[in-house]
């Protein structure tokens, strides 16, 4: 069994992400949409927040089989954490994580400061 250590500081991440999630979906705009990505990004005050989500087109003479899907996905060592957000704060990265919809997830960026509160405050 693996043990995944979580920082004290993802709850924080968790709920930002949580909040503006709808912001982007609602306001943002579609810049991404080929291949396995699917990007939407808002641009307003000194903020960039973009939001990718899982977008498979299936290419010409790809087996659509859900027995070749599951194979494929057996190939990988670790789940794949097929959604993240990216936010810049007056162009500096300040938070950077990926999910799943069984709830991993992975912070690889998190930059604390009075950012949060402006983030929350959106």
């Amino acid at each position: 069994m693996a043990l995944r250590l979580v920082s004290s500081g993802d709850s924080p991440a968790l709920e930002i992400r949580d909040h503006l999630l709808p912001l982007v979906q609602e306001r943002g705009t579609l810049e991404v949409q080929r291949d396995a990505v699917r990007l939407i990004a808002l641009r307003t005050d000194g903020w960039v927040i973009e939001h990718w989500t899982p977008f498979n087109d299936l290419m010409p003479g790809e087996a659509s089989s859900p027995g070749y899907r599951h194979a494929l996905q057996r190939q990988h060592t670790a789940p794949d954490l097929p959604y993240g957000l990216d936010v810049w704060r007056a162009g500096a990265k300040v938070l950077s994580m990926l999910w799943s919809d069984d709830g991993t997830f992975e912070v690889s960026d998190f930059v604390r400061g009075g950012w949060e509160v402006d983030a929350l405050a959106l």
